[in-house]
């Protein structure tokens, strides 16, 4: 994954200009906000079983057919293999 600032450098060279100073404003704030955002993923992760469940139950809910023979959730090892696949 390339940082703001490589993509901003990236980018203003592709341009062929230096960074102005709006992108350097951007890279700043997005410095500013690092915190937030690493607090945020870090709630996500913490629910994240919360959610694959309530995904995958959501699905078999909306497409009951997928319950059936041959389906993807037609025995409790492939609705296991499903909600790992959702969590990924």
């Amino acid at each position: 994954m390339k940082s703001v600032v490589t993509t901003v450098v990236t980018a203003a060279d592709a341009a062929g200009r230096f960074p102005s100073q709006n992108d350097l404003e951007a890279v700043q704030g997005n410095i500013q906000r690092a915190t937030a955002r690493l607090e945020a993923a870090e709630k996500l992760a913490a629910g994240l079983d919360k959610v694959t469940k309530e995904a995958g139950d959501a699905c078999f809910s909306k497409y009951p057919y997928l319950k059936q023979a041959g389906e993807a959730g037609e025995n409790q090892v492939k609705v296991d293999k499903c909600y790992r696949d959702i969590a990924h």
